[in-house]
């Protein structure tokens, strides 16, 4: 990755977060790396957290093709104290945002922002 392209990354992760008031946001490749990361919470594993993303991204995918479901534009897992938004980015990556109650978001809202989001990184790696 060029380093202006990382530069790009990082911008648009500011970008995320000044337009949601999302904090954590991260972009991850297919294969599972960080790519980009925005304000993850302290004392996790960040490779981990990003190969889980990823594992679940291709888990999703595969369904939705055994399914004849047709692409699969984002997945939101609802937890006890907050969301997990994923969405694929192209052929080589992936964004996610961590959304705690505190951000008072409706879900249609969070899937449209890692929508665009998701859209936005994979404009910048293709091109």
């Amino acid at each position: 990755m060029s380093e202006s392209k990382g530069g790009g990354l990082a911008e648009l992760l500011q970008e995320f977060q000044n337009d949601t008031g999302i904090k954590s946001s991260a972009i991850v490749s297919r294969d599972g790396l960080v790519m980009q990361s925005q304000s993850l919470p302290s004392g996790i594993d960040e490779d981990i957290v990003a190969a889980n993303a990823a594992r679940i991204l291709f888990l999703g995918e595969a369904t939705g093709k055994e399914l004849n479901k047709g692409e699969l534009n984002q997945v939101l897992l609802q937890f006890e104290n907050g969301f997990i938004a994923l969405a694929g980015a192209g052929p080589y990556a992936a964004v996610m945002a961590l959304i705690t109650p505190e951000n008072k978001l409706e879900t249609g809202a969070i899937l449209f922002s890692i929508g665009i989001l998701a859209r936005r990184v994979k404009k910048l790696l293709s091109g």
